[in-house]
């Protein structure tokens, strides 16, 4: 697997980039030190994965995301943070990211993620699934097995075709499910649903 490593400082990039060249199925194709070069090394290297800090001068990690997402939908993108804000996590889910990692879990973790994307699932660091669920959260609510496999689905970054394909289901109704589900998590958006649902351990890592 190619992996591009995006982060501005160098001790952390090059630590990230010792790791993952210690793999023996990982292959580091080129490292950026700012969000303009992640862009100008992605298209040109064309790597499977990059590793993209959210903060980083000029154009920073979820801009970067977003147009790589827009530009190489097959991109697996994981996204590295000092500060698992709730903003931030949201804005990521909502790319949609497959993955974030927090720069504080051990090495072995981003390893995990990264085994985690590369099959097709996504990945959300301790630090990000374990914070409390949010005000407008219902601690009572309960889904149905339809609803939480859904929900499990749309962890794994499926969109409502998707799953409404593996499910044998019309995209109608998963539409109506996903309706319920953010009724009864309390949230608005699908990247809220992914966030409270890892919170409260109603969906599984793939």
């Amino acid at each position: 697997m190619r992996v591009l490593v995006a982060d501005d400082h160098t001790l952390v990039r090059e630590s990230i980039v010792k790791l993952v060249a210690s793999a023996d199925d990982l292959e580091v194709v080129a490292e950026a030190a700012d969000g303009t070069q992640a862009l100008e090394l992605a298209f040109e290297h064309r790597p499977d994965l990059v590793l993209l800090d959210v903060a980083m001068p000029g154009t920073d990690g979820l801009t970067v995301a977003t147009q790589l997402r827009s530009k190489r939908p097959e991109l697996r993108i994981i996204m590295l943070t000092m500060h698992d804000d709730d903003v931030s996590v949201e804005r990521a889910l909502a790319i949609p990211v497959d993955g974030f990692v927090s720069k504080s879990a051990a090495t072995s973790e981003l390893l995990q993620a990264i085994d985690t994307v590369r099959g097709g699932g996504r990945y959300l660091s301790d630090g990000v699934s374990e914070r409390p669920a949010g005000d407008g959260a219902s601690p009572a609510a309960t889904l149905t097995n339809r609803e939480r496999q859904v929900l499990q689905l749309l962890s794994e970054g499926k969109r409502p075709g998707d799953i409404a394909d593996q499910l044998y289901l019309s995209i109608k109704t998963v539409k109506n499910h996903l309706t319920s589900v953010y009724n009864k998590l309390g949230v608005e958006t699908g990247a809220q649903a992914i966030v409270e649902a890892f919170q409260r351990g109603l969906v599984t890592r793939r």
